[in-house]
């Protein structure tokens, strides 16, 4: 029976902003690659793993237009993102801590990032406007809009039972029969408005 190592590398790798496979006469092409087209690629997505080999999380860092501005994609929450925070601190390798007494000890603390790029998404510069095309909603597949219209509907629901809770309170009453085997039963009793 063999027995299979498992392992992550969590080296420093730095990926380039703009990747040109036509530079050192297209050494980095395959050989039946077309060459009458550029081959100049821009960066569109960092995706990026953090966590070990035995489990994690990941997220990405996307750019919709190609413009400067990123965003992150972490499950439901998109945030805006600067290039440093979507580029530099996903090469991986090691961070070293600012010394917070400088004369109490020399040696930096130095420590393994576990997050790092998993995989990079280029697009060809000469199918930039074809790939990064306006989506409409016809463009859509049905199910998805349905799937998008209930989750925002649900949304708004939560919201509106958040912002209206305070109206609302929650008792616990117990009833006591001879076999007093019933279960606990709850009731919802509108509270009284604490506005004058």
């Amino acid at each position: 029976m063999k027995n299979y190592l498992h392992l992550q590398i969590n080296d420093r790798y730095e990926f380039p902003l703009q990747l040109d496979l036509d530079r050192d006469n297209g050494k980095y092409l395959s050989p039946d690659a077309d060459r009458s087209i550029r081959n100049l690629y821009t960066l569109h997505s960092v995706l990026v793993h953090s966590g070990g080999v035995h489990g994690g999380h990941y997220y990405a860092f996307i750019r919709p237009t190609l413009s400067d501005q990123w965003y992150k994609f972490d499950d439901e929450r998109v945030t805006k993102e600067d290039t440093k925070k979507a580029l530099e601190e996903q090469y991986g390798g090691e961070e070293e801590l600012p010394q917070i007494n400088p004369g109490f000890n020399n040696t930096p603390f130095k420590f393994t990032k576990y997050s790092n790029t998993y995989m990079l998404v280029y697009i060809r510069e000469s199918d930039k406007e074809k790939i990064m095309c306006n989506v409409d909603e016809k463009d859509i597949a049905d199910h998805l809009r349905i799937r998008l219209k209930k989750e925002q509907e649900e949304k708004e629901h939560k919201k509106k039972e958040k912002a209206e809770a305070h109206l609302y309170t929650i008792i616990k009453t117990h009833m006591r029969t001879q076999d007093d085997d019933l279960p606990e039963c709850l009731m919802l009793v509108e509270a009284p408005s604490c506005t004058p």
